[in-house]
């Protein structure tokens, strides 16, 4: 093996593994993110910036405290919190400032999961809404993994549409059905995990964040990879983990994504309706 196939085969491992791991957290919470902008802005030009409020209140909160908790894992020191205090000027509704040791490798992987940890915290709370609220879940919720498992045997983008594609109209079919409709905790559900989905995202700064931290995790796949390809055993062996493996994850992203995009319907329609009544000119949610 030649020195350019060796580097080669090391860079195409690494990446390919931090693709599988990672990529999915990054496009789910860039989609996520465009829908939740067009939420926001349909709610505030046709409502004022109040409007906003009536799916920050609950989502800003666990937005915020997903940084919080990953500062409190790796060590960052928080300086000021505020779970939900919008600012009229700036448009911020709620922040945590903290502060680490920029030496430290600890504090700078930190850096990327407390960048990622409101995706991570506020999926957790839509299945947790998703478990409690709505009946059948947990068969519905098996059949949704059993789907996005299947990504392992599939090698195009198009195949990959189409795992997901078939797995959000399992979950969509599961939730919006004619029994459900008629029961109170289909609503309470609905307006829970709008008001969650739609601060499931990743801001700039949030991205900014995550990025400065994503070399304290490159560094141990390369070295590990490095150590696999010298040895000959294969990388596989060190690293199993395929999006496959991360069916729970990504399913996860599939019901985050379903409800935000629920969401800005729901939210758009009465306010370009509003509008239109109040102004004769139809809301620009873009």
């Amino acid at each position: 093996m030649t020195v350019l196939v060796f580097i080669k085969d090391l860079l195409l491992a690494t990446f390919g593994q931090m693709a599988s791991l990672f990529a999915g957290v990054f496009i789910f919470g860039l989609l996520i993110h465009f829908f939740s902008q067009l939420t926001f802005k349909s709610l505030e030009r046709a409502f004022g910036r109040k409007g906003v409020y009536l799916v920050a209140w609950l989502g800003t909160p666990i937005h915020e405290l997903g940084h919080a908790l990953f500062c409190v894992i790796f060590l960052h020191k928080i300086v000021k919190i505020e779970f939900f205090k919008p600012e009229p000027v700036t448009g911020t509704l709620g922040y945590v400032s903290h502060t680490w040791n920029r030496s430290n490798p600890w504090h700078i992987l930190g850096n990327f999961f407390i960048g990622i940890g409101p995706v991570l915290l506020g999926c957790l709370a839509l299945l947790a809404t998703f478990y409690f609220l709505i009946p059948g879940s947990p068969r519905a919720w098996d059949a949704v993994l059993s789907g996005v498992r299947g990504v392992e045997n599939i090698n195009t983008v198009g195949g990959y549409l189409a795992i997901f594609r078939g797995s959000s109209l399992a979950l969509a079919a599961s939730i919006f059905t004619l029994d459900n409709l008629g029961g109170w905790q289909f609503w309470v559900f609905l307006y829970l995990s709008i008001c969650v989905a739609s601060n499931v995202r990743l801001s700039v700064s949030d991205l900014k964040l995550a990025l400065s931290g994503i070399g304290c995790i490159i560094l141990p796949f390369l070295l590990l990879n490095l150590a696999a390809l010298l040895l000959g055993p294969g990388n596989g062996e060190l690293f199993p983990w395929t999006a496959s493996s991360l069916g729970v994850i990504y399913s996860l992203f599939v019901l985050a994504l379903i409800m935000v995009v629920i969401g800005f319907v729901l939210t758009y329609t009465p306010a370009a309706c509003y509008v239109k009544m109040r102004r004769g000119t139809w809301l620009n949610p873009f």
